[in-house]
């Protein structure tokens, strides 16, 4: 059922992306994109290609260290695995809803126990979550004008990004570290919704909601108790955002244009990750280029923009899909014969 489910998302995903280079390519001269993509500087190239790995890795560094301070060994390319399998699965289910669920999955596969594999990825979570908020404070802090200038041209769609962020880490923190208001406050509602009957089964929401904030109560107290190793994760997670973030300043140097600074075009793209990270569609897709091309257009000129756009999300986002489809696919297959040769064994 998991795997229709995953191959499902992967032709809606497939379907988006023809959809998607349709429109992007449908008025372009095919030839000279492929010019200007053959004549850009390698060395660029590859150093977004590195920034690309930066960005994968750190998320393993950030599971293998915090494995590490539960007492939990786990080997470092096991941790790899979990972060290429998130960031694949992400990147094919609308608002990246699945990637945790399926590193939980695998986790549980390789015997991690779901207390410890839930504990790791939620203070993965909330150190994503707060590093999202502190940089986006950060841009307006150091480009105000700059930033203004930009988000004025997604005006809407961005207030939605923006909204969508602050109540997710809102609620985040309020589970954490307020759980018994929480679940006061919030049960309180549900049943006030299914009184005056604008939600069905609100009971069984209820339940659901319950049992989910519960299962914060070992990270709240984690991480009242390790605060180092909460600003550890942060630290790295920081990192790994602007890793991101810079691929484009990368390919921005590939095509030898100067005038933009690598914190500008960082400003840009992180503008980009806060406005389509929520929307319900796999990576962002349509509404990324769409915008990309909006905010890039005068700074990689006219001659650049379409190829500056595949080299960029096709670094940051369709090599991390390709890489992330393998590593997946070889996962579920050793897991499968993991379970064969355990029912062989068992039966012999």
């Amino acid at each position: 059922m998991k795997d229709k489910k995953y191959i499902y998302n992967v032709l809606f995903l497939i379907v988006l992306m023809a959809g998607t280079g349709y429109f992007l390519l449908k008025d372009q001269e095919i030839t000279e994109i492929i010019k200007y993509i053959k004549q850009a500087d390698k060395g660029y190239l590859l150093l977004g290609f590195c920034l690309v790995i930066i960005y994968v890795s750190f998320e393993s560094i950030i599971i293998h260290y915090l494995m590490k301070s539960l007492s939990y060994a786990v080997k470092f390319i096991h941790c790899l695995k979990y972060s290429f399998i998130g960031f694949f699965v992400s990147a094919i289910t609308p608002s990246a809803t699945g990637g945790q669920p399926a590193q939980l999955y695998y986790m549980s596969s390789d015997g991690i126990s779901m207390a410890v594999s839930s504990l790791v990825l939620m203070v993965v979570t909330v150190a994503y979550k707060v590093v999202l908020l502190v940089l986006g404070i950060l841009m307006f802090v150091i480009k105000f004008d700059f930033v203004m200038e930009h988000i004025s041209n997604i005006a809407l769609i961005m207030i939605y990004g923006v909204a969508v962020n602050l109540v997710v880490i809102g609620f985040l923190l309020f589970v954490i570290f307020k759980q018994s208001f929480a679940k006061k406050s919030i049960g309180k509602f549900i049943l006030f919704l299914g009184k005056i009957k604008i939600l069905k089964n609100h009971k069984k929401l209820l339940k659901k909601v319950i049992n989910s904030i519960s299962k914060y109560e070992d990270g709240a107290v984690y991480l009242k108790e390790h605060k180092v190793v909460f600003l550890v994760a942060f630290i790295i997670t920081f990192i790994q955002r602007i890793a991101l973030f810079a691929v484009t300043y990368a390919v921005y140097r590939a095509f030898g244009l100067t005038g933009y600074s690598v914190v500008e075009i960082v400003i840009l793209q992180l503008i980009i990750s806060i406005a389509v990270d929520n929307l319900p569609l796999p990576g962002g897709m349509g509404a990324s280029e769409g915008i990309f091309i909006i905010f890039f257009r005068e700074i990689f000129t006219s001659a650049y923009i379409t190829a500056g756009l595949l080299l960029s999300r096709g670094l940051s986002y369709y090599l991390i899909i390709i890489m992330g489809g393998i590593i997946t696919a070889f996962a579920q297959v050793t897991r499968k014969k993991r379970v064969n040769d355990k029912q062989i064994n068992s039966h012999s």
